[in-house]
């Protein structure tokens, strides 16, 4: 075996790890939950002065602002609730009490006080209020606090019943009642441990479990992504890993997708508040993904090789989107040596270039909406940015893709003519 396929073969191992397989699951059903609020951002987000004149003096900005804030207040409640679901469903248990029993540990961590500004007349009055929930924690703040107390707490209780640590109830009972009480014990004995790591982190400096996994892990890692190196390295290592038949993308967001949930969650609350990006290098990895591929579809298409405009013709509407399977596996881009330098290395180039225009001021900041990775790059980049700087800077990176794969691609048409001109003289012989 090769020494690349025994770095292949480590790489799909990491990708069916049981937990990884479970954090990975448990991210996608959250999608739905993203999914649903992105409708009400994009239409938030039309950049259009009219529309946005009608929807401050109607009061619909507030209103489609509702799930915009709902999602990314609650988005840790989803995960924890995925997580221990996920769980369950790995261990052949039932996944709801699982989830449920998740939920309620997570809650048990949740600090029962806030910070609170309330304003008499002209005087802002600042404290704690007691025996409240604050957002924070069960928001991007709470996400991988959410994400370890799902495992532990749902591993755990479906450890206890597995083991017939439960109450023993008479066969006359109906199943849904006897289950009710058999979980019981399992339940209790999660909660009690619980409530001892509430009360162990109460007796240390930080105070909650939040504030330790959010202070010493969550916003360091964040914090990573959020500049130009960090997010390009975090996207050109998902197209890498796509050289070797690898979903890299996927694989890069079963790493890192907590990471990257986190960042997009805080930004969609800074945009839902009117505020400026905590993590702007984050809201570019989604526009920036996958617009080479366009560019190397338009190239495809005014090729003089048959093979390759044909591909063109049929991959140019899905390129668009951002759809690009026809041309990962009809060109074909993996293992193909001659693409591989361009493939990887422009979308990092993408991200690192925009960020530097938009923090010097160039062009407009993302605004932190969180929009479907299906709308074509130049109208995301309007959208996002609210500008028509967007807009132009989406195109312009197109053609500056394109203008970098020419050489690359030359060399490939140049094999495909080559090619397409031997066949032509073996079906003229015959």
């Amino acid at each position: 075996m090769s020494t690349l396929d025994k770095i292949t073969e480590k790489i799909m191992k990491f990708a069916q790890l049981r937990y990884i397989k479970i954090i990975m699951n448990a991210f996608m059903s959250v999608a739905a939950f993203s999914i649903g609020a992105s409708l009400f951002s994009l239409l938030r987000s039309i950049p259009i002065p009219f529309w946005q004149t009608f929807l401050n003096n109607t009061g619909l900005t507030g209103i489609l602002n509702i799930p915009i804030t709902m999602v990314s207040n609650l988005y840790a409640i989803m995960i924890v609730i995925c997580v221990g679901y996920e769980v369950a469903m790995s261990f052949e248990a039932k996944p709801l009490p699982a989830a449920m029993i998740a939920f309620g540990s997570f809650m048990i961590l949740t600090p029962f006080e806030a910070s609170v500004a309330i304003q008499n007349g002209e005087e802002v009055v600042r404290g704690v209020a007691q025996n409240v929930i604050g957002l924070g924690p069960l928001g991007s703040q709470g996400i991988f606090l959410a994400m370890f107390t799902g495992l532990i707490a749902a591993r755990l209780y479906v450890l206890l019943i597995q083991k017939n640590i439960k109450l023993k109830m008479p066969a006359s009972l109906p199943p849904a009642v006897a289950g009710m009480f058999e979980t019981m014990i399992p339940a209790g004995l999660v909660f009690i441990l619980f409530i001892a790591i509430r009360l162990l982190f109460q007796a240390t400096p930080f105070g909650t479990a939040q504030n330790f996994i959010y202070g010493v892990l969550q916003a360091p890692l964040v914090g990573i992504g959020a500049t130009p190196v960090g997010a390009a390295l975090y996207l050109m290592a998902g197209k890498f890993l796509w050289m070797f038949g690898i979903h890299g993308d996927l694989l890069a967001y079963a790493a890192l997708g907590s990471v990257r949930s986190a960042a997009t969650q805080a930004n969609m609350a800074a945009f839902a508040a009117n505020e400026a990006v905590p993590y702007l290098e984050w809201t570019l990895l989604t526009p920036f993904t996958n617009v080479h591929i366009l560019s190397l579809t338009i190239l495809l298409l005014l090729s003089k090789s048959e093979q390759f405009k044909s591909l063109g013709k049929l991959s140019i509407a899905t390129s668009a989107f951002n759809i690009t399977e026809p041309i990962m596996f009809g060109l074909p881009i993996i293992l193909n040596p001659i693409m591989a330098v361009p493939f990887v290395l422009l979308p990092g180039i993408n991200v690192f270039l925009t960020s530097l225009l938009m923090r010097s001021g160039i062009i407009a900041a993302s605004t932190g909406a969180a929009l479907s990775s299906n709308i074509p790059t130049p109208i995301y980049m309007w959208m996002t940015t609210n500008s028509i700087s967007g807009l132009i800077w989406g195109l312009l990176v197109i053609v500056l893709d394109a203008v970098v794969f020419y050489p690359f691609f030359k060399i490939a048409e140049k094999q495909a003519l080559k090619q397409e001109a031997e066949q032509s003289a073996e079906d003229s012989a015959e």
